[in-house]
């Protein structure tokens, strides 16, 4: 099922993923994140997303965050994204 919070997920990992170049293990780590949505598994995608930011202290612009933290909650998982270490958080402008 294609929904719109799996597009969510989808697309931040995906700004995660253009934002962490060079790191190899990472990047195949995010790949993981569209597969778990792509087998309706938006919960677990979101958790191993979480997982693998904090792991690979990959960075999260605010808006993204809360993009995220919008979808989770409509999934009933909002507090996963909780998780991210906060000192990963750019702010919204930030676009490095």
């Amino acid at each position: 099922m294609n929904t719109p919070e799996d597009g969510i997920i989808r697309a931040v990992a995906d700004a995660v993923q253009r934002r962490a170049p060079g790191r190899g293990d990472a990047v195949g780590a995010l790949d993981s994140v569209r597969d778990l949505v792509a087998n309706d598994e938006a919960e677990l995608a979101v958790d191993y997303l979480v997982s693998t930011v904090n792991w690979f202290r990959l960075t999260v612009r605010q808006d993204e965050y809360d993009r995220l933290m919008s979808a989770a909650a409509r999934l009933s998982y909002a507090d996963a994204v909780t998780g991210i270490d906060p000192r990963l958080l750019l702010p919204a402008e930030d676009r490095d």
